[in-house]
Parts: structure tokens; C-alpha cells; sequence
């Protein structure tokens, strides 16, 4: 197997195995109806230390508006955020954990660090810096050849 295709499956793999995990333990918790995803968003919103807008949630996830906006009616319909127009700026939409929302986030925070301790606990401190740098890495490098690809084929 080519060495880049390799790196795609193992990546793959593990963030499947750590999703199925995190889903399972939430579902335990009595956070069925919250996927990873809404989970990262909902720690985005709660940590935040200014307003936050569905163009940050695009941005810092990289996430198409299509799939931001399907993404935040569902969670707004669920009850774990609010969508509002900005008061000054009526072309974007603000966006606010809810009470519910919070209670989630701190929930999905819990498992979600007990899962990457779990899975780091087999690395020494090195590998585990080595492994951050390299996936930080890959992760620039493709976003970037996404972007291009994209503003290439005219969808941006």
C-alpha cells in the first residue's frame, strides 16, 4: 500500500474508532441525540470569548456554509443553540450555546478528554508531541490543497 494512502486509512480508522467511542459513551450519558460534530461546535460556543457567527464555525471546522447552516437548524432545533440575526450586520447569524447546549458541551468535553487520554496513554510524551506536530501538519497542507482545488473548479 502507498505510503500516502496508508496515512489516509489510519487516520480514517482512528478517528472512527474515536468517534464510535465518544457517540457510546455520550449515548450512556444520556447525550443520544448529540453527534461528535455538534459537540465541537457546542465547545467552540462555549469557550469562545467573543460572539460567535456561522462563518467561524465554517472557518475553524472547515465546513462548507451548505453544511454549517444543515448542521445548526438541526442543533437549534434540538434546543442546544440559538440562531440569530446580528443586531448590526443583518447578513450574519449569531450564534449562542443554550442552557441545554452548555450541559452538553460539558458533557461531551468529559468523554472527549477521558477518550484522548485513553488513546495517548500507550505514547510516551515525544510521540505524542511528534504525532500532534505531524497531524497539524497534514492537516494544513490539505486544507490548503482542498481550497485550491476548490477555488480551481469554481466553487468558491
Amino acid at each position: 500500500m502507498e505510503k500516502e494512502k496508508s496515512i489516509c486509512f489510519s487516520l480514517k480508522r482512528v478517528n472512527h474508532i474515536v468517534e464510535r467511542g465518544i457517540h457510546t459513551s455520550l449515548a450512556a450519558a444520556g447525550f443520544d441525540e448529540i453527534t461528535n460534530m455538534h459537540g465541537w461546535i457546542l465547545g467552540f460556543l462555549y469557550h469562545a470569548q467573543r460572539p460567535v457567527y456561522q462563518k467561524d464555525i465554517e472557518s475553524n471546522f472547515g465546513i462548507a456554509r451548505s453544511t454549517v447552516t444543515n448542521i445548526l437548524q438541526l442543533m437549534e432545533k434540538k434546543g442546544y443553540l440559538t440562531r440569530r440575526r446580528d443586531e448590526r450586520d443583518r447578513r450574519v447569524v449569531r450564534l449562542t450555546p443554550t442552557e441545554l447546549g452548555r450541559k452538553a458541551s460539558e458533557g461531551y468535553a468529559a468523554f472527549r478528554k477521558k477518550v484522548a487520554e485513553s488513546a495517548v496513554a500507550c505514547l510516551t510524551e515525544d510521540e505524542a508531541a511528534a504525532f500532534a506536530r505531524a497531524v497539524d501538519k497534514l492537516s494544513q497542507v490539505l486544507y490548503r490543497s482542498v481550497e485550491e482545488k476548490t477555488k480551481m473548479e469554481g466553487y468558491i
